[in-house]
Protein backbone atom coordinates (compact mmCIF):
# COMPACT_ATOMS: atom_id res chain seq x y z
CA UNK A 1 0.00 0.00 0.00
CA UNK A 2 1.19 3.51 -0.80
CA UNK A 3 -0.07 7.01 0.05
CA UNK A 4 -0.50 9.48 -2.78
CA UNK A 5 -0.46 12.48 -0.39
CA UNK A 6 1.72 11.18 2.39
CA UNK A 7 2.43 14.68 3.79
CA UNK A 8 -0.87 14.54 5.69
CA UNK A 9 0.42 11.62 7.75
CA UNK A 10 2.34 14.15 9.87
CA UNK A 11 -1.03 15.08 11.40
CA UNK A 12 -0.85 11.80 13.34
CA UNK A 13 1.70 13.43 15.62
CA UNK A 14 -1.22 15.43 17.08
CA UNK A 15 -2.65 12.30 18.72
CA UNK A 16 -0.31 12.41 21.79
CA UNK A 17 -1.09 16.12 22.06
CA UNK A 18 -4.81 15.31 22.37
CA UNK A 19 -4.15 13.03 25.35
CA UNK A 20 -1.84 15.59 26.93
CA UNK A 21 -4.43 18.35 26.57
CA UNK A 22 -7.11 16.10 28.09
CA UNK A 23 -4.91 15.31 31.08
CA UNK A 24 -4.20 19.02 31.65
CA UNK A 25 -7.93 19.84 31.45
CA UNK A 26 -8.81 17.17 34.03
CA UNK A 27 -6.06 18.38 36.35
CA UNK A 28 -7.28 21.97 36.16
CA UNK A 29 -10.81 20.75 36.81
CA UNK A 30 -9.78 18.94 39.99
CA UNK A 31 -7.95 22.07 41.13
CA UNK A 32 -11.12 24.17 40.72
CA UNK A 33 -13.11 21.55 42.66
CA UNK A 34 -10.65 21.72 45.55
CA UNK A 35 -11.11 25.48 45.69
CA UNK A 36 -14.86 24.99 46.04
CA UNK A 37 -14.52 22.61 48.98
CA UNK A 38 -13.95 18.97 49.73
CA UNK A 39 -13.31 17.10 46.49
CA UNK A 40 -15.28 13.99 47.48
CA UNK A 41 -18.25 16.09 48.63
CA UNK A 42 -18.32 18.12 45.41
CA UNK A 43 -18.17 14.99 43.24
CA UNK A 44 -21.04 13.45 45.24
CA UNK A 45 -23.11 16.44 44.21
CA UNK A 46 -22.49 15.43 40.50
CA UNK A 47 -23.59 11.76 40.39
CA UNK A 48 -23.98 11.71 36.58
CA UNK A 49 -20.36 12.68 35.98
CA UNK A 50 -17.97 9.86 34.98
CA UNK A 51 -14.29 10.47 34.42
CA UNK A 52 -14.08 7.14 32.51
CA UNK A 53 -16.46 8.48 29.84
CA UNK A 54 -14.13 11.39 29.26
CA UNK A 55 -11.34 9.03 28.23
CA UNK A 56 -13.72 6.83 26.22
CA UNK A 57 -14.85 9.85 24.23
CA UNK A 58 -11.25 10.87 23.67
CA UNK A 59 -10.26 7.38 22.47
CA UNK A 60 -13.20 7.32 20.03
CA UNK A 61 -12.32 10.77 18.77
CA UNK A 62 -8.66 9.82 18.32
CA UNK A 63 -9.64 6.69 16.36
CA UNK A 64 -11.87 8.76 14.10
CA UNK A 65 -9.12 11.32 13.64
CA UNK A 66 -6.58 8.55 12.88
CA UNK A 67 -8.67 7.04 10.08
CA UNK A 68 -9.56 10.49 8.76
CA UNK A 69 -5.86 11.35 8.38
CA UNK A 70 -5.26 8.06 6.59
CA UNK A 71 -8.17 8.83 4.24
CA UNK A 72 -6.97 12.30 3.23
CA UNK A 73 -3.49 10.78 2.63
CA UNK A 74 -5.12 8.74 -0.18
CA UNK A 75 -4.04 5.15 0.45
CA UNK A 76 -3.69 3.10 -2.73
CA UNK A 77 -2.95 -0.47 -3.65
CA UNK A 78 -1.05 -1.37 -6.77
CA UNK A 79 1.71 0.85 -8.10
CA UNK A 80 2.45 3.73 -10.44
CA UNK A 81 5.19 4.57 -12.90
CA UNK A 82 8.48 3.57 -11.37
CA UNK A 83 11.95 2.56 -12.42
CA UNK A 84 13.05 -0.93 -11.52
CA UNK A 85 15.92 -3.25 -12.21
CA UNK A 86 15.07 -6.42 -14.10
CA UNK A 87 17.03 -9.32 -15.51
CA UNK A 88 16.24 -10.85 -18.88
CA UNK A 89 17.15 -11.09 -22.54
CA UNK A 90 16.58 -8.83 -25.53
CA UNK A 91 14.76 -10.59 -28.36
CA UNK A 92 14.22 -9.10 -31.81
CA UNK A 93 11.66 -10.95 -33.94
CA UNK A 94 12.03 -10.51 -37.72
CA UNK A 95 8.74 -11.47 -39.39
CA UNK A 96 8.51 -12.08 -43.14
CA UNK A 97 5.53 -10.18 -44.60
CA UNK A 98 6.13 -10.91 -48.28
CA UNK A 99 3.24 -12.17 -50.42
CA UNK A 100 4.47 -15.76 -50.09
CA UNK A 101 3.34 -15.63 -46.42
CA UNK A 102 -0.28 -15.58 -47.69
CA UNK A 103 0.02 -19.23 -48.71
CA UNK A 104 -2.59 -21.35 -46.93
CA UNK A 105 -0.58 -24.47 -46.08
CA UNK A 106 -1.16 -23.25 -42.48
CA UNK A 107 -4.52 -22.22 -41.05
CA UNK A 108 -5.66 -19.59 -41.94
CA UNK A 109 -2.38 -18.69 -43.69
CA UNK A 110 1.33 -18.53 -42.90
CA UNK A 111 1.34 -14.90 -41.72
CA UNK A 112 -1.69 -15.10 -39.42
CA UNK A 113 -0.39 -18.35 -37.92
CA UNK A 114 2.97 -16.70 -37.21
CA UNK A 115 1.27 -13.65 -35.60
CA UNK A 116 -0.77 -15.94 -33.34
CA UNK A 117 2.37 -17.79 -32.23
CA UNK A 118 4.17 -14.50 -31.46
CA UNK A 119 1.16 -13.28 -29.45
CA UNK A 120 1.25 -16.43 -27.33
CA UNK A 121 4.98 -16.02 -26.87
CA UNK A 122 4.45 -12.46 -25.58
CA UNK A 123 2.07 -13.83 -22.93
CA UNK A 124 4.87 -16.06 -21.73
CA UNK A 125 7.46 -13.29 -21.35
CA UNK A 126 8.10 -11.70 -17.96
CA UNK A 127 11.18 -9.50 -17.69
CA UNK A 128 12.56 -9.96 -21.22
CA UNK A 129 12.63 -7.06 -23.66
CA UNK A 130 11.00 -7.53 -27.04
CA UNK A 131 11.26 -5.82 -30.44
CA UNK A 132 9.56 -6.50 -33.77
CA UNK A 133 10.85 -6.09 -37.33
CA UNK A 134 8.87 -6.69 -40.53
CA UNK A 135 10.64 -7.38 -43.78
CA UNK A 136 10.05 -8.27 -47.42
CA UNK A 137 12.18 -6.62 -50.14
CA UNK A 138 13.48 -4.33 -47.38
CA UNK A 139 12.91 -4.10 -43.63
CA UNK A 140 12.05 -1.63 -40.89
CA UNK A 141 11.39 -1.63 -37.14
CA UNK A 142 7.70 -2.11 -36.37
CA UNK A 143 8.22 -1.97 -32.57
CA UNK A 144 11.40 -0.75 -30.83
CA UNK A 145 12.86 -2.89 -28.06
CA UNK A 146 10.53 -2.57 -25.04
CA UNK A 147 8.89 -4.31 -22.09
CA UNK A 148 5.48 -2.91 -23.02
CA UNK A 149 3.86 -6.20 -24.00
CA UNK A 150 0.44 -4.59 -24.50
CA UNK A 151 1.87 -2.31 -27.19
CA UNK A 152 3.67 -5.29 -28.70
CA UNK A 153 0.35 -7.07 -29.23
CA UNK A 154 -1.22 -3.92 -30.60
CA UNK A 155 1.52 -3.43 -33.18
CA UNK A 156 1.47 -7.13 -34.01
CA UNK A 157 -2.24 -7.07 -34.87
CA UNK A 158 -1.71 -4.32 -37.46
CA UNK A 159 0.90 -6.24 -39.50
CA UNK A 160 -0.04 -7.35 -43.02
CA UNK A 161 1.68 -7.98 -46.36
CA UNK A 162 1.10 -4.30 -47.11
CA UNK A 163 3.30 -3.24 -44.18
CA UNK A 164 6.34 -3.24 -46.49
CA UNK A 165 5.75 -1.68 -49.95
CA UNK A 166 8.67 -3.43 -51.68
CA UNK A 167 8.08 -7.14 -52.22
CA UNK A 168 10.72 -9.87 -52.16
CA UNK A 169 12.53 -11.56 -49.28
CA UNK A 170 15.68 -9.94 -47.90
CA UNK A 171 16.61 -12.04 -44.85
CA UNK A 172 20.11 -10.61 -44.58
CA UNK A 173 18.86 -7.02 -44.42
CA UNK A 174 16.34 -8.02 -41.74
CA UNK A 175 19.16 -9.46 -39.59
CA UNK A 176 21.24 -6.30 -40.04
CA UNK A 177 18.24 -4.11 -39.09
CA UNK A 178 17.72 -6.21 -35.95
CA UNK A 179 21.39 -5.78 -35.03
CA UNK A 180 21.01 -2.00 -35.15
CA UNK A 181 17.84 -2.12 -33.01
CA UNK A 182 19.21 -3.55 -29.76
CA UNK A 183 19.43 -1.11 -26.86
CA UNK A 184 22.83 0.47 -26.10
CA UNK A 185 22.83 -0.94 -22.54
CA UNK A 186 22.77 -4.51 -23.80
CA UNK A 187 25.96 -6.37 -24.65
CA UNK A 188 24.95 -9.96 -23.97
CA UNK A 189 21.87 -12.18 -23.88
CA UNK A 190 20.69 -10.92 -27.27
CA UNK A 191 18.83 -13.03 -29.81
CA UNK A 192 17.21 -12.64 -33.22
CA UNK A 193 14.34 -14.89 -34.30
CA UNK A 194 13.71 -14.93 -38.06
CA UNK A 195 10.30 -16.26 -39.14
CA UNK A 196 10.14 -16.83 -42.90
CA UNK A 197 9.66 -19.38 -45.66
CA UNK A 198 13.35 -19.07 -46.53
CA UNK A 199 12.93 -18.05 -50.18
CA UNK A 200 15.68 -15.46 -50.06
CA UNK A 201 15.70 -13.35 -53.23
CA UNK A 202 17.88 -10.41 -52.38
CA UNK A 203 21.09 -10.85 -50.35
CA UNK A 204 23.38 -13.15 -48.35
CA UNK A 205 21.65 -14.00 -45.04
CA UNK A 206 24.35 -16.46 -43.98
CA UNK A 207 27.02 -13.75 -43.98
CA UNK A 208 24.73 -11.44 -42.00
CA UNK A 209 24.08 -14.19 -39.41
CA UNK A 210 27.79 -14.91 -39.11
CA UNK A 211 28.48 -11.20 -38.50
CA UNK A 212 25.77 -11.13 -35.82
CA UNK A 213 27.30 -14.16 -34.12
CA UNK A 214 30.70 -12.46 -34.06
CA UNK A 215 29.07 -9.61 -32.12
CA UNK A 216 27.57 -11.99 -29.54
CA UNK A 217 24.05 -12.22 -30.97
CA UNK A 218 22.47 -15.63 -31.58
CA UNK A 219 20.27 -16.04 -34.65
CA UNK A 220 17.37 -18.50 -34.60
CA UNK A 221 15.22 -19.36 -37.60
CA UNK A 222 11.70 -20.77 -37.97
CA UNK A 223 10.73 -22.21 -41.34
CA UNK A 224 7.13 -21.61 -42.38
CA UNK A 225 5.75 -23.60 -45.30
CA UNK A 226 6.04 -26.94 -47.04
CA UNK A 227 8.95 -28.15 -49.21
CA UNK A 228 6.58 -29.40 -51.92
CA UNK A 229 5.18 -25.88 -52.28
CA UNK A 230 1.77 -24.30 -52.74
CA UNK A 231 0.22 -21.45 -54.70
CA UNK A 232 -0.50 -18.03 -53.21
CA UNK A 233 -4.19 -16.99 -53.22
CA UNK A 234 -5.01 -13.32 -53.72
CA UNK A 235 -7.98 -11.20 -52.64
CA UNK A 236 -9.58 -11.26 -56.09
CA UNK A 237 -9.92 -15.06 -55.98
CA UNK A 238 -7.04 -15.66 -58.39
CA UNK A 239 -3.52 -16.80 -57.56
CA UNK A 240 -0.40 -14.66 -57.55
CA UNK A 241 1.33 -14.83 -60.92
CA UNK A 242 4.85 -14.04 -62.06
CA UNK A 243 5.81 -11.65 -64.88
CA UNK A 244 5.11 -14.37 -67.47
CA UNK A 245 1.58 -14.91 -66.18
CA UNK A 246 2.28 -18.28 -64.54
CA UNK A 247 0.97 -19.05 -61.01
CA UNK A 248 3.70 -18.66 -58.37
CA UNK A 249 4.49 -21.74 -56.27
CA UNK A 250 6.18 -20.90 -52.98
CA UNK A 251 8.32 -23.58 -51.29
CA UNK A 252 10.04 -23.75 -47.93
CA UNK A 253 13.81 -23.47 -48.39
CA UNK A 254 15.09 -25.26 -45.28
CA UNK A 255 18.67 -25.35 -46.52
CA UNK A 256 19.07 -21.57 -46.33
CA UNK A 257 17.43 -21.35 -42.90
CA UNK A 258 19.56 -24.15 -41.48
CA UNK A 259 22.70 -22.45 -42.78
CA UNK A 260 21.60 -19.12 -41.26
CA UNK A 261 20.94 -20.75 -37.86
CA UNK A 262 24.27 -22.57 -37.95
CA UNK A 263 26.17 -19.39 -38.85
CA UNK A 264 24.32 -17.48 -36.09
CA UNK A 265 25.03 -20.23 -33.47
CA UNK A 266 21.28 -20.61 -32.94
CA UNK A 267 18.88 -23.35 -33.95
CA UNK A 268 16.42 -24.05 -36.75
CA UNK A 269 12.85 -25.18 -36.11
CA UNK A 270 10.30 -26.08 -38.75
CA UNK A 271 6.93 -24.61 -37.81
CA UNK A 272 3.98 -26.91 -37.29
CA UNK A 273 0.27 -26.22 -36.94
CA UNK A 274 0.17 -27.36 -33.30
CA UNK A 275 3.69 -26.34 -32.15
CA UNK A 276 4.87 -23.38 -34.20
CA UNK A 277 8.43 -23.56 -32.89
CA UNK A 278 8.78 -20.49 -30.68
CA UNK A 279 8.54 -22.38 -27.39
CA UNK A 280 11.74 -24.45 -27.84
CA UNK A 281 13.55 -21.31 -29.01
CA UNK A 282 12.40 -19.34 -25.95
CA UNK A 283 13.51 -22.25 -23.75
CA UNK A 284 16.94 -21.98 -25.35
CA UNK A 285 17.03 -18.18 -24.87
CA UNK A 286 16.13 -18.55 -21.18
CA UNK A 287 19.30 -20.59 -20.71
CA UNK A 288 21.38 -17.60 -21.79
CA UNK A 289 22.93 -15.29 -19.19
CA UNK A 290 20.43 -12.66 -18.11
CA UNK A 291 21.17 -9.00 -18.68
CA UNK A 292 20.44 -6.37 -15.99
CA UNK A 293 18.10 -3.67 -17.33
CA UNK A 294 16.61 -0.48 -15.94
CA UNK A 295 13.03 -0.02 -17.08
CA UNK A 296 10.09 2.22 -16.28
CA UNK A 297 6.91 0.25 -15.58
CA UNK A 298 3.31 1.25 -14.91
CA UNK A 299 1.07 -0.75 -12.67
CA UNK A 300 -2.54 0.15 -12.05
CA UNK A 301 -3.65 1.19 -8.57
CA UNK A 302 -6.95 1.47 -6.76
CA UNK A 303 -8.04 4.19 -4.32
CA UNK A 304 -8.94 3.07 -0.76
CA UNK A 305 -9.65 6.44 0.88
CA UNK A 306 -13.44 5.90 0.92
CA UNK A 307 -13.15 2.90 3.26
CA UNK A 308 -11.05 4.86 5.74
CA UNK A 309 -13.50 7.75 5.59
CA UNK A 310 -16.35 5.40 6.43
CA UNK A 311 -14.49 4.07 9.50
CA UNK A 312 -13.62 7.62 10.59
CA UNK A 313 -17.26 8.67 10.28
CA UNK A 314 -18.35 5.71 12.41
CA UNK A 315 -16.01 6.57 15.30
CA UNK A 316 -16.81 10.29 15.21
CA UNK A 317 -20.57 9.70 15.36
CA UNK A 318 -20.06 7.21 18.18
CA UNK A 319 -17.98 9.78 20.09
CA UNK A 320 -20.80 12.31 19.83
CA UNK A 321 -23.32 9.82 21.23
CA UNK A 322 -21.29 8.82 24.27
CA UNK A 323 -21.80 10.78 27.51
CA UNK A 324 -21.67 14.52 28.00
CA UNK A 325 -21.14 16.80 24.96
CA UNK A 326 -18.44 19.37 25.06
CA UNK A 327 -18.75 22.43 22.85
CA UNK A 328 -15.23 22.56 21.49
CA UNK A 329 -15.08 18.90 20.63
CA UNK A 330 -18.54 18.95 19.13
CA UNK A 331 -17.53 21.82 16.85
CA UNK A 332 -14.38 19.98 15.81
CA UNK A 333 -16.34 16.79 15.18
CA UNK A 334 -18.93 18.65 13.13
CA UNK A 335 -16.13 20.28 11.16
CA UNK A 336 -14.64 16.90 10.34
CA UNK A 337 -18.06 15.61 9.33
CA UNK A 338 -18.51 18.61 7.03
CA UNK A 339 -15.15 17.82 5.43
CA UNK A 340 -16.24 14.23 4.97
CA UNK A 341 -19.48 15.33 3.35
CA UNK A 342 -17.72 17.78 1.05
CA UNK A 343 -15.22 15.17 0.02
CA UNK A 344 -17.95 12.60 -0.57
CA UNK A 345 -20.01 15.03 -2.67
CA UNK A 346 -16.91 15.92 -4.67
CA UNK A 347 -16.34 12.25 -5.49
CA UNK A 348 -19.84 11.45 -6.76
CA UNK A 349 -18.55 10.00 -9.98
CA UNK A 350 -15.75 7.93 -8.39
CA UNK A 351 -17.99 4.91 -7.80
CA UNK A 352 -18.67 4.53 -11.50
CA UNK A 353 -15.01 5.18 -12.30
CA UNK A 354 -13.89 2.48 -9.87
CA UNK A 355 -16.43 0.09 -11.33
CA UNK A 356 -15.11 0.88 -14.79
CA UNK A 357 -11.55 0.28 -13.61
CA UNK A 358 -12.50 -3.16 -12.32
CA UNK A 359 -14.17 -3.99 -15.63
CA UNK A 360 -11.13 -2.69 -17.49
CA UNK A 361 -8.76 -4.92 -15.51
CA UNK A 362 -10.97 -7.90 -16.35
CA UNK A 363 -10.81 -6.95 -20.07
CA UNK A 364 -14.58 -6.33 -20.09
CA UNK A 365 -14.20 -3.21 -22.17
CA UNK A 366 -17.84 -2.75 -23.20
CA UNK A 367 -18.97 -2.78 -19.55
CA UNK A 368 -16.09 -0.47 -18.60
CA UNK A 369 -17.14 2.00 -21.30
CA UNK A 370 -20.71 2.06 -19.94
CA UNK A 371 -19.46 2.71 -16.39
CA UNK A 372 -17.26 5.61 -17.51
CA UNK A 373 -20.11 7.11 -19.54
CA UNK A 374 -22.33 7.01 -16.43
CA UNK A 375 -19.63 8.89 -14.54
CA UNK A 376 -19.46 11.48 -17.32
CA UNK A 377 -23.21 12.04 -17.06
CA UNK A 378 -22.55 13.39 -13.56
CA UNK A 379 -19.42 15.30 -14.47
CA UNK A 380 -18.74 15.68 -18.19
CA UNK A 381 -15.31 17.23 -17.52
CA UNK A 382 -14.15 14.56 -15.09
CA UNK A 383 -10.51 14.01 -15.93
CA UNK A 384 -10.44 10.49 -14.47
CA UNK A 385 -13.55 9.36 -16.37
CA UNK A 386 -12.45 10.84 -19.70
CA UNK A 387 -8.89 9.58 -19.32
CA UNK A 388 -9.94 6.03 -18.43
CA UNK A 389 -12.62 6.06 -21.13
CA UNK A 390 -9.95 6.95 -23.68
CA UNK A 391 -7.83 3.98 -22.54
CA UNK A 392 -10.85 1.68 -22.85
CA UNK A 393 -11.74 2.93 -26.34
CA UNK A 394 -8.09 2.50 -27.30
CA UNK A 395 -8.23 -1.16 -26.29
CA UNK A 396 -11.47 -1.51 -28.29
CA UNK A 397 -9.59 -0.05 -31.32
CA UNK A 398 -12.04 2.86 -31.55
CA UNK A 399 -9.23 5.32 -31.98
CA UNK A 400 -11.27 8.32 -33.14
CA UNK A 401 -13.47 8.16 -30.03
CA UNK A 402 -10.40 7.67 -27.82
CA UNK A 403 -8.82 10.79 -29.29
CA UNK A 404 -12.02 12.78 -28.69
CA UNK A 405 -12.13 11.65 -25.04
CA UNK A 406 -8.55 12.80 -24.51
CA UNK A 407 -9.17 16.13 -26.22
CA UNK A 408 -12.11 16.89 -23.88
CA UNK A 409 -9.73 17.15 -20.94
CA UNK A 410 -6.72 18.36 -22.89
CA UNK A 411 -6.26 21.70 -21.15
CA UNK A 412 -6.88 20.26 -17.69
CA UNK A 413 -4.66 17.22 -18.28
CA UNK A 414 -1.77 19.32 -19.57
CA UNK A 415 -1.73 21.26 -16.31
CA UNK A 416 -2.11 18.20 -14.07
CA UNK A 417 0.64 15.99 -12.54
CA UNK A 418 -0.37 13.32 -15.09
CA UNK A 419 0.35 15.45 -18.15
CA UNK A 420 3.18 13.13 -19.25
CA UNK A 421 0.78 10.16 -19.25
CA UNK A 422 -1.79 12.23 -21.14
CA UNK A 423 0.63 13.01 -23.98
CA UNK A 424 1.93 9.43 -23.96
CA UNK A 425 -1.58 8.05 -24.50
CA UNK A 426 -2.28 10.71 -27.12
CA UNK A 427 0.82 9.54 -28.97
CA UNK A 428 -0.28 5.88 -28.75
CA UNK A 429 -3.66 6.75 -30.28
CA UNK A 430 -1.91 8.71 -33.05
CA UNK A 431 0.34 5.73 -33.82
CA UNK A 432 -2.71 3.47 -34.06
CA UNK A 433 -4.18 5.94 -36.55
CA UNK A 434 -0.81 6.15 -38.34
CA UNK A 435 -0.82 9.90 -37.74
CA UNK A 436 2.94 10.00 -37.35
CA UNK A 437 3.25 13.78 -37.17
CA UNK A 438 0.84 14.03 -34.21
CA UNK A 439 2.53 11.04 -32.54
CA UNK A 440 5.98 12.62 -32.76
CA UNK A 441 4.76 15.86 -31.17
CA UNK A 442 2.80 14.03 -28.44
CA UNK A 443 5.76 11.89 -27.38
CA UNK A 444 8.02 14.94 -27.49
CA UNK A 445 5.71 16.73 -25.05
CA UNK A 446 5.62 13.62 -22.84
CA UNK A 447 9.41 13.49 -22.73
CA UNK A 448 9.64 17.18 -21.87
CA UNK A 449 7.59 16.43 -18.75
CA UNK A 450 9.20 13.07 -17.93
CA UNK A 451 12.62 12.79 -19.64
CA UNK A 452 13.42 9.40 -18.10
CA UNK A 453 10.50 7.51 -19.69
CA UNK A 454 12.26 4.90 -21.86
CA UNK A 455 9.03 3.69 -23.51
CA UNK A 456 8.19 7.25 -24.56
CA UNK A 457 11.70 7.63 -25.98
CA UNK A 458 11.43 4.41 -27.94
CA UNK A 459 7.99 5.27 -29.30
CA UNK A 460 9.19 8.77 -30.17
CA UNK A 461 12.07 7.33 -32.18
CA UNK A 462 9.74 4.87 -33.88
CA UNK A 463 7.12 7.51 -34.76
CA UNK A 464 9.82 9.85 -36.05
CA UNK A 465 11.26 7.07 -38.22
CA UNK A 466 7.81 6.27 -39.62
CA UNK A 467 7.19 9.96 -40.33
CA UNK A 468 10.47 10.17 -42.22
CA UNK A 469 9.61 7.00 -44.16
CA UNK A 470 6.18 8.42 -44.97
CA UNK A 471 7.70 11.64 -46.24
CA UNK A 472 10.30 9.70 -48.19
CA UNK A 473 7.63 7.44 -49.72
CA UNK A 474 5.65 10.52 -50.70
CA UNK A 475 8.71 11.96 -52.39
CA UNK A 476 9.36 8.64 -54.11
CA UNK A 477 5.77 8.51 -55.32
CA UNK A 478 6.04 12.02 -56.69
CA UNK A 479 9.29 11.09 -58.41
CA UNK A 480 7.69 7.92 -59.79
CA UNK A 481 4.76 9.93 -61.11
CA UNK A 482 7.11 12.41 -62.73
CA UNK A 483 9.14 9.55 -64.18
CA UNK A 484 5.98 7.87 -65.52
CA UNK A 485 4.94 11.12 -67.13
CA UNK A 486 8.39 11.52 -68.65
CA UNK A 487 8.36 7.91 -69.90
CA UNK A 488 4.93 8.47 -71.43
CA UNK A 489 6.15 11.61 -73.15
CA UNK A 490 9.20 9.76 -74.47
CA UNK A 491 6.97 6.94 -75.67
CA UNK A 492 4.65 9.39 -77.41
CA UNK A 493 7.61 11.08 -79.04
CA UNK A 494 8.98 7.70 -80.09
CA UNK A 495 5.63 6.68 -81.58
CA UNK A 496 5.39 10.03 -83.35
CA UNK A 497 8.91 9.57 -84.72
CA UNK A 498 8.01 6.04 -85.88
CA UNK A 499 4.92 7.37 -87.65
CA UNK A 500 7.01 10.04 -89.33
CA UNK A 501 9.57 7.42 -90.39
CA UNK A 502 6.80 5.25 -91.79
CA UNK A 503 5.33 8.19 -93.70
CA UNK A 504 8.77 9.08 -95.09
CA UNK A 505 9.34 5.47 -96.12
CA UNK A 506 5.93 5.32 -97.76
CA UNK A 507 6.67 8.59 -99.57
CA UNK A 508 10.05 7.23 -100.66
CA UNK A 509 8.42 4.03 -101.88
CA UNK A 510 5.85 6.02 -103.80
CA UNK A 511 8.57 8.19 -105.36
CA UNK A 512 10.59 5.10 -106.22
CA UNK A 513 7.54 3.46 -107.72
CA UNK A 514 6.85 6.58 -109.76
CA UNK A 515 10.47 6.72 -110.97
CA UNK A 516 10.43 3.05 -111.89
CA UNK A 517 7.12 3.52 -113.61
CA UNK A 518 8.48 6.47 -115.60
CA UNK A 519 11.59 4.46 -116.58
CA UNK A 520 9.45 1.59 -117.70
CA UNK A 521 7.15 3.92 -119.56
CA UNK A 522 10.16 5.39 -121.36
CA UNK A 523 11.56 1.95 -122.17
CA UNK A 524 8.33 0.07 -122.82
CA UNK A 525 5.37 2.35 -122.99
CA UNK A 526 2.86 -0.44 -123.43
CA UNK A 527 3.73 -2.98 -120.61
CA UNK A 528 5.87 -3.80 -117.48
CA UNK A 529 8.34 -6.66 -117.71
CA UNK A 530 8.03 -9.55 -115.19
CA UNK A 531 11.58 -8.92 -113.94
CA UNK A 532 10.76 -5.28 -113.11
CA UNK A 533 7.54 -6.25 -111.34
CA UNK A 534 9.42 -8.83 -109.25
CA UNK A 535 12.05 -6.26 -108.27
CA UNK A 536 9.39 -3.76 -107.27
CA UNK A 537 7.62 -6.37 -105.11
CA UNK A 538 10.85 -7.39 -103.38
CA UNK A 539 11.71 -3.75 -102.63
CA UNK A 540 8.28 -3.12 -101.12
CA UNK A 541 8.49 -6.29 -98.97
CA UNK A 542 11.97 -5.37 -97.74
CA UNK A 543 10.84 -1.92 -96.68
CA UNK A 544 7.75 -3.34 -94.97
CA UNK A 545 9.85 -5.91 -93.08
CA UNK A 546 12.26 -3.19 -91.97
CA UNK A 547 9.36 -1.07 -90.69
CA UNK A 548 7.82 -4.04 -88.80
CA UNK A 549 11.17 -4.86 -87.20
CA UNK A 550 11.42 -1.30 -85.85
CA UNK A 551 7.89 -1.46 -84.45
CA UNK A 552 8.57 -4.82 -82.77
CA UNK A 553 11.75 -3.50 -81.17
CA UNK A 554 9.90 -0.47 -79.80
CA UNK A 555 7.12 -2.67 -78.38
CA UNK A 556 9.68 -5.04 -76.85
CA UNK A 557 11.47 -2.13 -75.16
CA UNK A 558 8.21 -0.76 -73.77
CA UNK A 559 7.16 -4.21 -72.54
CA UNK A 560 10.51 -4.78 -70.89
CA UNK A 561 10.22 -1.50 -68.98
CA UNK A 562 6.86 -2.64 -67.57
CA UNK A 563 7.99 -6.12 -66.51
CA UNK A 564 7.97 -6.73 -62.73
CA UNK A 565 10.61 -8.40 -60.65
CA UNK A 566 9.80 -11.14 -58.15
CA UNK A 567 6.84 -9.99 -56.08
CA UNK A 568 6.64 -12.77 -53.53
Amino acid sequence: MIFAQSQYLFLLFLIPVFFLIQAVILRLRRRRIRRMGDEALVESLMPSYSSAKVWIRLVLFVLGFFFFVLAISRPQIGATLKERQTKGAEVMIALDVSNSMLAQDYSPDRLERAKLAISRMVDRLRDDRLGLIVFAGNSFVQLPITTDYVSAKMFLSSISTESVPIQGTAIGEAINTAMRSFSPQSDKSRAIIVITDGENHEDDPVAAARQASDLGVRVFTIGVGSPEGTMIPMADGDYLRDKDGNPVVTRLDETVLKDVAAAGKGMYVRAGNSEFGLNPIIDEIERMDDELYSSVVFEEYDELYMYFLAVALFFLILEMLVGERRARRTLLTLGLLVLLGVDASAQVDRKEVRQGNRRFRDAEYNEAEIAYLRALQKDSLSMAANYDLANTLYRMEEYDKAKSALERVGEVAQMSPYSADYFYNLGSVAIAQKDWKTAVEAYRQSLLRRPGDMDAKENYIYAKKMLQDQQQNQQDQNQDQNQDQQDQQNKDQQNQQQNQDQQQEQQQNQNQDQNQQQDQDNQQPDQITPQAAQQMLQAIQAKEKETQDKVKKAKAAALKSRQKEKNW
